[in-house]
């Protein structure tokens, strides 16, 4: 699924692809991606482009004084550039044609179809996106901030750092990437952690977030109608691999939707976790 930093890098693109343009037209092919229908998508056709902005995984393009379209491309979701007015492939659900000969367009890959628009008046995308938490990359991110929320209920750090409503931005992806940075285990509790650690996680979000945007710039596959193809991680998806720290092999935790990597030796002090795919079959 896509995180902050493929996301944050889309929006620059978008910012400099998409200077000065207007729509000419909009089209869908999939109706239900589109969730609102006051004001319609319709209402952006004439509206010069007024910038791109982004919290968390959503996505946010301003067109002229009023209208906003909110997009969050779920699990398969890719946003591409094609031609105004040229037949798109047959994953494309939406596209906005413009007065450039461009064209930008949303593809859905895959059957599980989560992708998201909303076209919004500017005056309520504050609301829209109230059910969020704090952006993992804004400055309202402190090591303070971060303490509170770390400790304010009682959580497993892997499910606290991909909860949107605490903090938002951060994946599956992201999530193994940060923990193993700030050595800290997936299973351990957020009330457990002292002032450093906290301290250690914050530093820890911000490095492997940044890093990670710049290594969306060389390549986002976002723009382009294919599979993951992010490669640039030190856990994420190593499973077996020898830890690039300690050189210890890294384990995996199988979750329903999921799977969680982390090294047992410098993130869990020697302790690997049970895989809970045979904890179910040995019930």
């Amino acid at each position: 699924m896509p995180e902050l930093p493929e996301i944050d890098a889309l929006r620059e693109t978008i910012e400099a692809r998409l200077h000065a343009v207007r729509p000419m037209s909009v089209w869908v092919r999939q109706f239900a991606l589109v969730k609102t229908f006051d004001p319609p998508l319709e209402a952006v056709v004439g509206d010069v482009f007024a910038g791109a902005r982004r919290h968390g995984k959503h996505l946010l393009l301003d067109w002229g004084a009023d209208h906003t379209v909110s997009v969050h491309l779920g699990i398969g979701g890719r946003l591409v550039f094609g031609v105004a007015g040229k037949n798109a492939s047959r994953s494309v659900s939406l596209g906005i044609d413009l007065d450039d000969g461009a064209a930008v367009q949303i593809a859905e890959l895959g059957s599980k179809k989560r992708t998201s628009v909303h076209v919004l008046h500017r005056a309520d995308v504050a609301a829209h996106l109230a059910s969020l938490g704090v952006d993992a990359l804004s400055a309202g991110l402190s090591v303070a901030r971060l303490g509170s929320l770390l400790h304010a209920d009682r959580w497993q750090l892997k499910h606290f750092l991909t909860d949107q409503r605490r903090i938002a931005g951060i994946g599956n992806a992201y999530s193994d990437e940060i923990l193993w940075e700030a050595r800290l285990a997936p299973l351990r509790l957020t009330t457990s952690l002292g002032d450093g650690e906290v301290e250690r996680l914050h530093v820890a979000i911000r490095m492997v977030l940044l890093r990670a945007k710049d290594h969306a710039r060389e390549g986002n596959y976002l723009l382009m109608a294919r599979g993951d193809e992010r490669g640039a991680f030190l856990v994420h998806r190593r499973d077996g691999q020898a830890c690039p720290r300690c050189d210890a092999r890294i384990a995996s935790i199988h979750l329903a939707d999921s799977s969680l990597q982390y090294c047992p030796s410098c993130q869990a002090e020697g302790r690997a976790y049970a895989d809970r795919r045979l904890s179910r079959l040995l019930r």
